[in-house]
């Protein structure tokens, strides 16, 4: 494996993590001002609404905006939610509740784009692990990117986020019914700016900072080899 994370980051490594770090600031500010034209927005569609003797082709048009209107700011406020996190310090954390969050915060998107996400968590399940909640959740969110990408342009294509408690372990599988990834590039996935997409599609940073997130709460990410598509593995030690 090339990625060895006891390495000093090089120039790459830190221009790209300051454009990270860039963006993220960015985000908020422009989370903010999307989700004040929102309820601009929202709050005309309203009035608009209430307005006598408006045919009804145009109620129902005025309801399909509220509607859409309603899941663009739902989809702001988790990604502005998941933004403000704090990144230090190590609790007792529950991955269903994390499971939950990512696949609501890529729900908008995976919409769009006419792919379906489910999360498969049996209701009974503790599934409690010892790690930072933000960095768990930026391990998942990216589990899911990856998916996604695989799936993209491809009819039918479906995300499963799956979670099981086996002995002093919950387990955390990522599947798509994608391409797959050849056997041959089962390691090579892992490693930092490897991708078989272009540059402006992905970074290949994805799945290495998934793995690292994994090895510091003492656990792994691998691919599981059950095809059809892709099964990405997280085995995180129980709390």
């Amino acid at each position: 494996m090339s990625n060895q994370t006891g390495n000093m980051p090089g120039p790459t490594d830190l221009l790209t993590l300051n454009r990270a770090a860039t963006v993220a600031r960015l985000l908020s500010g422009v989370a903010h001002e999307v989700n004040n034209a929102l309820q601009v927005i929202g709050g005309t569609t309203e009035l608009l609404q209430t307005t006598p003797g408006l045919p009804q082709s145009v109620l129902d048009s005025l309801q399909r905006i509220a509607v859409q209107n309603t899941r663009a700011a739902t989809a702001i406020q988790e990604v502005m939610t998941f933004a403000r996190q704090k990144v230090d310090g190590v609790a007792r954390t529950n991955l269903r509740e994390i499971a939950n969050r990512s696949a609501a915060l890529r729900s908008f998107a995976i919409g769009r784009a006419r792919l379906s996400i489910a999360v498969d968590a049996p209701p009974t399940g503790r599934f409690l692990v010892n790690g930072n909640a933000g960095l768990l959740q930026l391990a998942m969110l990216n589990l899911i990117v990856n998916a996604e990408q695989a799936l993209a342009g491809q009819q039918g294509g479906a995300i499963r986020v799956a979670l099981e408690e086996a002995p002093g372990y919950v387990v955390l599988r990522v599947s798509d019914n994608g391409p797959g990834v050849e056997q041959t590039a089962a390691e090579d996935v892992f490693a930092s700016f490897f991708t078989t997409r272009s540059r402006e599609e992905a970074s290949g940073l994805g799945l290495s900072a998934a793995r690292l997130v994994a090895e510091q709460c003492g656990g792994t990410l691998t691919i599981e080899d059950r095809g059809p598509g892709a099964t990405f593995v997280m085995r995180l030690p129980a709390a």
